[in-house]
């Protein structure tokens, strides 16, 4: 990878958000995705201190798709 192609500055850790029944709400988290990336923010999706390990390799790809179509740039992404 060139220096070029390298993530720089703040990557946030992405708290999951869940509805009252335990699923994730995935316009919370692509609103909050959405908030720290203006805020100038890398992402570091499903790290150490977000609810991956409480989710389904399903749910979690379901987020990631939302997030992607929503448009988040995916060059923030870890």
């Amino acid at each position: 990878m060139s220096n070029a192609n390298r993530i720089k500055g703040v990557l946030s850790p992405v708290v999951t958000p869940f509805k009252a029944d335990y699923s994730p709400d995935t316009a919370r988290f692509v609103a909050h995705c959405q908030w720290l990336m203006s805020q100038n923010c890398g992402l570091a999706v499903f790290g150490t201190n977000s609810e991956a390990n409480s989710l389904a390799a399903e749910e979690r790809m379901s987020l990631l798709d939302a997030v992607v179509a929503a448009g988040v740039d995916t060059s923030r992404m870890m």
